[in-house]
Formats: structure tokens, C-alpha cells, sequence
């Protein structure tokens, strides 16, 4: 007997212990608490009920499989399409674009300062203004400049952020 997600001597971790079905695993029985399961392929009912008799629990109540996983579909579709989440869906993006911005900008901000200070070095020493310790600040104000530089030039240039119009119709859709 081979473990289970091995076929042919191959393994196929995609294929151990998955659920067949949409809501395998997920439904409770309101009244003992037990797993529903599918006790013919097409009807979930109470596991208590159906392996451990009336005393644990009487429920025998059944439901067809498709009509449990229409409601629990329709119900998530009713919920996520709501026009509040769309609007907080459009507003979460807003706020993830612009914090993206806000960290390229800190970065050329910082660049630029670096930038100036090594200038200002160049021109204190041009001007006959040298100490020892200028030329260890100076590495690191270099190494810095090279960081931010090469950070900046890994980052994609961002593009203008247009909200499409229909972008609820879109998220519907999709």
C-alpha cells in the first residue's frame, strides 16, 4: 500500500489529504457539534448521527451538496461585492500606491542630501581644507550614495495612478 500523494512512485504532495469537495471539512452540525460529511455523493448529514447513533445526536436532517455550496458561494458574492468594500478596496490600494511613493521620494530626498554633502567636502578640500577624518566621512557618505542609488535604480519608476472609472465593475466581474 503506497502513502497517500504517491502514484507510480512519484510524489504528489498536491494530491495528500485534499478536500474533493468545496465545504469538505467545514460544516458543523448546530446540534452536537459534530463534522457534517457527505454520506452519499451528493447529501451531507451529521457524522454522529449517521456512526454513532441517537444517543450522541439526532439530528438527521440532510442537504443536498450543490444547494449548500450555492448558498455559500451567493452569500460570499452578496458580501464581497458590497459597495463598501469596494470602496475600501479602491482606498487600500490608494494607500499602498502612495506608500510606495512616499518611500521612493524619501529615498531620492535622501540622495539628494548625501549628494550636497559630498559636494560640500569637495569644495572644503578644494579649498585647502583637510583633515584625516574628512576622508573616512567621506567613504561613508559615498557608500551611502551608492545604497541609495542602487536602491533607486531597482526600483521601477512608478506610474501615475489613474483609478478607472468601472474599476467596481471590474472587481465584480473578476
Amino acid at each position: 500500500m503506497k502513502p497517500v500523494g504517491i502514484k507510480d512512485a512519484v510524489l504528489q504532495p498536491e494530491r495528500a489529504r485534499r478536500p474533493t469537495y468545496l465545504l469538505s471539512g467545514l460544516m458543523k452540525c448546530g446540534h452536537c457539534g459534530a463534522s457534517y460529511m457527505l454520506i452519499n455523493k451528493a447529501r451531507y448529514g451529521c457524522s454522529a448521527a449517521r456512526n454513532k447513533g441517537t444517543a450522541i445526536c439526532t439530528n438527521r436532517t440532510t442537504i443536498r451538496r450543490d444547494a449548500v455550496e450555492e448558498r455559500v458561494l451567493a452569500g460570499l458574492r452578496e458580501r464581497l461585492l458590497h459597495p463598501a468594500l469596494l470602496d475600501t478596496f479602491v482606498e487600500e490600494y490608494r494607500t499602498a500606491w502612495n506608500a510606495a511613493q512616499a518611500s521612493r521620494a524619501r529615498a531620492e530626498r535622501e540622495l539628494a542630501q548625501v549628494e550636497k554633502k559630498i559636494a560640500g567636502f569637495l569644495s572644503a578640500i578644494e579649498d585647502g581644507m583637510y583633515h584625516p577624518l574628512m576622508k573616512e566621512r567621506m567613504s561613508v557618505f559615498e557608500d551611502r550614495k551608492r545604497s541609495l542609488t542602487t536602491q533607486l535604480a531597482e526600483a521601477q519608476e512608478p506610474a501615475v495612478l489613474r483609478m478607472h472609472p468601472s474599476l467596481g465593475d471590474l472587481y465584480r466581474q473578476n
